[in-house]
């Protein structure tokens, strides 16, 4: 009676210090559907943001308020506050020793999307500073045709996805830089169809993620990739997958 009364308390002493720990984190986020947006309320959703509350769940957290900013903007805030959570992050091997990470949410294709019109098709990296691309600031999109190489002075920034697709259709730009689930889903947002576009080359696939600040204790980091393990196991989450990816 003695020993289960003492490791009792200690699992309460855990939990608590769990909830005092992951409590005190900022949660940030972006538009970038079906993993995390605004619903029609203006508030967060997404199979991302669904999942975090099943993590919060199980780590005995109470719920805390996400923050949906411009993508540049969560990652400039990353970089620089000691307690940010930014999702979903795409873990390249630029970013991987600039953050700590919890992984995975999903799996991100990358590609250069262009006009069909245009019948572009690149076969080599090499190949990419012949063109003018668009791209989210900061976008992991971005750093990967910087890390390819790519001119930076043939790179048109935007602050948000579906003004970098503007820019394609009006031809500021001649691709697109984008993952290839967010840049369909922002088409079919501006009323387009698809089959107007094409992918001209695969840049990259790459694990979706929760980015910690790099001052996260490991304590924490280790609590919340067990909370993660735990949902991403469960019958619940296979229902958010059918929710949000359904056919994809």
């Amino acid at each position: 009676m003695r020993i289960w009364l003492i490791c009792h308390l200690l699992l309460l002493c855990w939990a608590s210090a769990a909830r005092a720990d992951l409590g005190k984190l900022e949660y940030l986020t972006e538009e970038y559907p079906p993993y995390n947006y605004s619903d029609a309320q203006g508030q967060p959703t997404g199979l991302a943001v669904e999942l975090l509350q099943m993590i919060w769940k199980n780590s005995g957290v109470t719920p805390q308020p996400i923050r949906i900013l411009p993508w540049a903007r969560g990652y400039y805030l990353l970089t620089q506050k000691p307690n940010v959570v930014l999702f979903s992050t795409a873990r390249t091997e630029a970013r991987e020793a600039l953050f700590k990470w919890v992984c995975p949410i999903g799996y991100s294709e990358y590609i250069l999307l262009g006009r069909k019109t245009q019948n572009i098709t690149l076969t080599s990296v090499d190949e990419m500073s012949k063109y003018r691309i668009s791209a989210v600031r900061s976008d992991a999109a971005e750093q990967l045709l910087l890390n390819n190489g790519m001119d930076d002075n043939n790179i048109i920034p935007a602050n948000r996805l579906n003004q970098a697709v503007k820019m394609l259709l009006s031809g500021r730009a001649d691709l697109l830089a984008t993952s290839k689930l967010a840049g369909y889903d922002a088409i079919r947002e501006l009323k387009l169809s698809s089959d107007d576009f094409n992918v001209a080359m695969v840049l990259s696939a790459e694990q979706l993620c929760y980015a910690f600040s790099r001052q996260v204790d490991d304590d924490e980091i280790s609590r919340f990739q067990h909370a993660l393990t735990l949902a991403l196991a469960s019958e619940e989450f296979r229902t958010l997958q059918a929710k949000y990816l359904p056919l994809r």
